[in-house]
């Protein structure tokens, strides 16, 4: 990535910190105060780090600041300050605004009054509309202030959700392609690591759309489509335990082609609503051996090779070793194999499948796993994943006290994942839904329609006819006050 993207999020917390000073500053003091100047100079140098001759955005989204379109992350060292920043911007009915390049060359008490007419503007009934017509007034045309059209949910970057969508149909397209080629001769991998990469750096800028595409269910083509969002649930979770760059390159591969076995497996077997009989069971257990003799196969540095064979080998193995393929050469899993396990099962657990009578919801399915802790998944790793994906995984759609449906689209602190940002799903003419509102059932305090909001439970996204991954791709719908 390059330093210009780098920059926001090294600087991004220090100017949300930054801004939340010198509001409190200008609340308090007149414009001749010393502590007014500090708080002034230290603004504008973080302005400065960012960037010196763009324009700076902060937009709000999905419940997270985010900085010349970076995500800013809650940490412990941060925490009060953003929270207490996003309330500010929330009792204003502000999203964000745009400080364009011109400000640069404004008197610095032109900063001060924009932030005492942002203080004053709480005491207007229409605080937007009321600030609108100060900055008017006081020409102040280097800002602009962003709200929600209709009080919609927002994107931020469209071209962000783009590319991955477009990752993701390109990962379909490597997994088939590979499957093919290796099966009657001979496959590259060199698309497979490049994709790896852009996989893994999608999670670092947004795992929560990471996990939000992996609801895709494609049942035509289900071997590709489980094998992609294995890939994105494992990377994320490699993420999240602090493995490397190149540690999560090589376990976005393995999660592209743990399951290269199935693909030889016929249809008749793999969508056979029953109990398997025993050879349709012996060739399903060959599945890891099969896919590890492929990847042998494929035309790759041994080096590379040696490091993706053994999590596709060992995905259907418990921690004791029971499972399959049966081995005796090995006393315990690598860890690339037991991430494989949980987020395979996980995956596997929340698809409709022919054989199973019902399918999980997230939430169920986490708990059946938990349920399972130690004898079929290594604890530890586990406890990290159920961490990660929250109570309510991002994607779940839940059914709220008010009759209303919701899809759990972020946990905006990320140390408490309990209760979710979730957008409202208000049905539209045709029978489906559209998205509606966004709602933090952690921070209701302000609601404005004075209903509060509590879960009742988790719905299978399929009772709806939900893709949960569409509401992750919309267009945005940010537009500016004048709009």
């Amino acid at each position: 990535m390059s330093d210009r993207a780098i920059k926001p999020k090294l600087s991004g917390t220090q100017l949300i910190r930054a801004l939340y000073h010198l509001v409190n500053a200008v609340r308090l003091h007149q414009d001749n105060n010393q502590l007014i100047k500090d708080c002034l100079n230290q603004f504008n140098g973080v302005i400065g780090e960012i960037s010196a001759d763009e324009d700076i955005t902060i937009r709000i989204w999905r419940g997270r600041f985010h900085i010349q379109d970076e995500r800013i992350l809650f940490r412990r060292d941060n925490y009060t300050v953003i929270n207490e920043m996003l309330d500010y911007f929330s009792r204003r009915g502000l999203v964000g605004f745009c400080l364009f390049a011109t400000f640069r060359n404004t008197r610095p008490e032109n900063l001060l009054t924009l932030v005492r007419l942002l203080n004053e503007s709480i005491k207007h009934d229409e605080p937007l509309d009321w600030l609108n017509s100060q900055l008017d007034e006081a020409g102040f045309s280097w800002v602009e202030l962003y709200r929600v059209q209709d009080e919609k949910a927002t994107n931020l970057d469209p071209q962000h959700k783009e590319m991955a969508w477009n990752t993701y149909l390109a990962a379909m397209n490597v997994v088939k392609e590979v499957a093919e080629k290796v099966s009657g001769g001979v496959a590259g991998v060199r698309k497979a690591r490049r994709l790896a990469q852009t996989i893994v750096d999608l999670v670092h800028e947004d795992y929560s759309l990471m996990l939000g595409l992996a609801t895709i269910r494609d049942y035509d083509d289900y071997t590709y489509t489980h094998s992609v969002n294995v890939a994105f649930f494992a990377t994320c979770l490699g993420r999240y335990v602090g493995l490397s760059q190149v540690f999560l390159e090589h376990l976005a591969v393995c999660g592209l082609f743990h399951d290269l076995g199935k693909v030889g497996v016929s249809k008749e077997i793999l969508l056979k609503p029953g109990v398997l009989n025993a050879e349709e069971w012996d060739t399903m257990r060959r599945h890891p051996l099969i896919g590890t003799r492929k990847i042998l196969r494929l035309q790759a540095p041994h080096s590379l090779k040696s490091r993706i064979i053994l999590g596709p080998f060992e995905h259907h193995l418990n921690p004791d070793l029971t499972g399959y393929p049966q081995t005796h050469f090995m006393k315990h899993l690598s860890l690339f194999g037991k991430i494989l396990r949980i987020v395979d099962v996980y995956e596997a657990l929340t698809a409709q499948r022919s054989y199973r009578p019902r399918s999980y919801s997230p939430d169920e399915a986490l708990c059946q796993m938990w349920s399972e802790r130690g004898r079929s998944f290594d604890p530890l790793l586990l406890k990290s994943f159920i961490n990660m994906m929250g109570v309510y995984p991002i994607g779940s759609i839940l059914e709220l006290n008010t009759g209303e449906i919701g899809l759990v689209i972020d946990y905006p602190d990320e140390s408490q994942k309990t209760l979710p940002l979730i957008m409202l799903l208000d049905a539209d003419s045709k029978g489906g839904y559209i998205s509606g509102e966004l709602v933090n059932l952690a921070d209701q305090r302000d609601a404005a329609d004075g209903v509060f909001r509590s879960i009742v439970r988790g719905v299978h996204a399929s009772k709806l006819g939900i893709q949960p991954s569409q509401y992750f791709l919309q267009e945005p719908r940010l537009t500016g006050l004048e709009d």
